[in-house]
């Protein structure tokens, strides 16, 4: 399996892009269950993000081998308070 990640940081927001080549499953509830781990593994990214007011999902890669692509984004100003006193 092949993994990549970008990090960006444009217009005062950082990105964050992972890729894998895990492909898409084709049945429905097996796909469904995959979901389901994903969401449960990123649930610490999902709050962060939550707090500092950034997004994040994961679905298809658009990339021509297939595969799975998560993202994040952080705006700069409400990433810089998180956590602060």
């Amino acid at each position: 399996m092949n993994y990549y990640l970008t990090l960006r940081y444009r217009f005062s927001t950082l990105r964050l892009i992972a890729y894998d080549s895990h492909p898409r499953h084709t049945s429905p509830h097996l796909a469904t269950a995959c979901d389901a781990r994903r969401r449960a593994a990123l649930r610490v990214l999902a709050c962060v993000c939550r707090d500092c007011d950034g997004t994040w999902g994961f679905g298809e890669a658009r990339e021509p081998g297939g595969g799975t692509r998560m993202w994040a984004t952080l705006p700069r100003a409400s990433a810089a308070a998180y956590g602060a006193p």
